[in-house]
């Protein structure tokens, strides 16, 4: 096995440290972006299911105002009323509240979370094997795609968050290696 001459250098023995230090920076930058995607993804599933039960909710009132089995029974008028009201206000409040844009936003960047945190463990576990130049280069376009991951600056909820936590220390996403 050949002798690591780098370490006996005075010149180039940060060298190594600055290898280990590189490398438990992407292992941790890797861990914080797993829980991060998480969130997004869950709040991201929150989002979409919020989204549908509106547009459900605004076809059934719209269906129940339309029935004849309602608007004909007297005293009902009011219920009719309200059922058509709301039938036309819910789509708009969809539109209004911008849900479609929003769910493409956290879409985009959660992918780009997803696509971060892979390459920052693949930079721990793999490309820390090569010579430092080119491990910190690797690492580098990888703290690149997470920064672009980071502009967007959007926050999921609190709750979002602890909810990752709990599936990420479940052990939902350990990897299966025996």
């Amino acid at each position: 096995m050949a002798e690591n001459i780098r370490r006996d250098d005075p010149t180039t023995c940060d060298l190594v440290s600055a290898h280990a230090a590189l490398i438990l920076e992407c292992t941790e930058l890797s861990r914080n972006t797993l829980y991060t995607s998480t969130s997004f993804y869950i709040w991201l599933r929150w989002l979409k299911t919020f989204r549908a039960s509106l547009w459900v909710l605004a076809v059934i009132c719209a269906s129940a105002a339309a029935s004849t089995a309602i608007s004909e029974k007297e005293g009902l008028e009011v219920v009719v009323a309200v059922l058509a009201l709301l039938g036309v206000i819910l789509p708009g409040a969809i539109k209004a509240l911008k849900l479609d844009d929003t769910i493409l936003e956290y879409e985009t960047t959660a992918a780009k979370f997803k696509k971060a945190e892979s390459d920052l463990r693949r930079a721990a576990k793999v490309w820390s094997h090569k010579e430092y130049d080119d491990f910190e280069s690797e690492a580098r376009l990888a703290f690149a795609d997470l920064d672009k991951a980071r502009e967007r600056s959007l926050t999921p909820p609190e709750w979002c968050f602890r909810s990752a936590q709990k599936k990420v220390q479940s052990g939902d996403y350990d990897s299966d290696e025996e």
